[in-house]
């Protein structure tokens, strides 16, 4: 991937996320920066984007997935999958949801609108100051950040987020509470570097985990990602909740061969005769 940002295009619109309101906090070019291109930063990103959380992720295309031969763990693969194409199609479905997608390497992270630019946190709080997240030759400013990198966690020392060492071993990680919340407010993080087990399933769980907190610290209204017949919410008299989407069965079909179509571009014939990737 070329050192440039890529925006949604992949569904024309025709699958857009339900509408719960954006932030709309044009203060801030994103609502949410992900550090890392990972199971965990990827989900996170796609359950962020679905909620209209303006999302950026980063990265550097180093996650531990690649070292993996094969990917055979993981749950709707039962032959396993190649580590590259299971990445290539989370990055897609990341970008498909909303988020915009940058291939760099964060190199600090600070408060944002503090009077002295020292990175400290301004008096009116973290959270409404926002953080200023830098690569090697570009800046974004965003209200919150969730760290799903590894293992170099370097980039937070201006913020002063608390870490610790992974139980036996000496990799640096970071501390947080049991929904991903670091000792910094507005700063998350998920998936290894907060001592999760190495294997991508758990990891994406988490991050999708720690992005559904995020979520619901924003809007405390009880938010679904889900996807209904249009109707059943009214057969039981109920209104149909906040980040919930009805369709008519005719949609539901769409999508469904949309569904199909996708992945038979990523297993189709030309990509069994692909070679094999190199290991990093």
């Amino acid at each position: 991937m070329t050192d440039q940002t890529h925006h949604c295009t992949a569904n024309d619109g025709q699958n857009e996320s339900p509408d719960n309101g954006s932030m709309a906090d044009t203060s801030f070019d994103y609502d949410v920066v992900i550090v890392g291109g990972g199971p965990a930063g990827l989900s996170a990103g796609v359950f962020t984007a679905r909620a209209d959380f303006r999302t950026l992720v980063v990265e550097h295309n180093r996650s531990l997935l690649r070292k993996s031969a094969h990917l055979e763990n993981y749950l709707g693969f039962p032959a396993g999958v190649r580590p590259t194409t299971f990445l290539e199609i989370a990055q897609d479905h990341a970008t498909n949801a909303g988020c915009v997608y940058v291939s760099g390497e964060v190199v600090d992270i600070k408060h944002a609108h503090s009077e002295d630019h020292s990175g400290d946190a301004p008096e009116t709080g973290a959270v409404d100051s926002g953080f200023i997240v830098s690569t090697a030759d570009q800046q974004f400013e965003t209200r919150y950040v969730i760290v799903a990198s590894w293992s170099d966690c370097s980039f937070l020392d201006t913020l002063g987020v608390e870490r610790g060492t992974e139980d036996g071993g000496h990799v640096p990680i970071i501390e947080v509470d049991a929904d991903g919340r670091t000792s910094v407010d507005g700063v998350y993080a998920a998936g290894r570097i907060t001592d999760q087990h190495h294997q991508a399933i758990v990891n994406a769980g988490h991050g999708a985990h720690v992005a559904i907190a995020l979520i619901e610290e924003v809007n405390p209204a009880f938010w679904n990602d889900w996807v209904a017949i249009e109707g059943y919410y009214d057969s039981y008299d109920k209104e149909v909740p906040v980040g919930v989407e009805e369709i008519s069965h005719e949609e539901r079909e769409r999508r469904i061969r949309d569904s199909r179509a996708t992945m038979r571009r990523y297993f189709g014939e030309h990509s069994v005769n692909e070679p094999e990737d190199a290991m990093r």
